[in-house]
């Protein structure tokens, strides 16, 4: 099997993980994106459900991964990121975390087309007291507004050269 560099792209709801993580495989050569909410789990399962099954999808792509790189993007702590770390050591793959940090009232407004729920709002607030914006286990972070979609994208790219 080829190297692999996956990349990780860590942040709360609405930072930019999915926008940024489409533009950043657009830029890298034989790339694929892979949203991790696209799990499909139950909508009504409880979150520590479908963050299992993300994981579980997620490391199975790192496994079977034929690309050079593998964009992803899912809000992860400590116990993701292990299964993560271990997923990229089983497949001797790099893995690289970036996590997007955009200020929290940015992060809980209307950004672009999308408007958020009020479950969402909430969630945001509490997943900034959690943590998801200043992992320890981050290589990078990134404030997601300050810069374009294409700039962030080409700063993270940068960084994994």
């Amino acid at each position: 099997m080829r190297s692999l560099t996956v990349i990780h792209l860590n942040g709360p709801i609405n930072s930019g993980k999915t926008t940024i993580g489409v533009a950043l495989a657009r830029l890298l050569p034989d790339a694929r994106f892979i949203d991790g909410d696209d799990h499909d789990a139950p909508d009504d399962a409880p979150l520590h459900a479908q963050w299992a099954i993300a994981l579980e999808r997620l490391v199975h792509r790192i496994a079977t991964a034929h690309e050079r790189y593998l964009v992803l993007a899912y809000p992860i702590g400590d116990a993701e990121y292990a299964g993560l770390r271990a997923a990229c050591d089983a497949r001797h793959a790099r893995l690289f975390v970036a996590t997007l940090a955009p200020p929290q009232a940015i992060a809980a407004s209307d950004r672009g087309t999308r408007t958020l729920t009020e479950w969402e709002r909430q969630r945001i607030a509490e997943m900034y007291r959690e943590g998801y914006a200043s992992r320890a286990f981050s290589d990078c972070f990134i404030d997601t507004s300050t810069a374009s979609i294409d700039t962030c994208a080409a700063d993270i790219a940068r960084r994994i050269q």
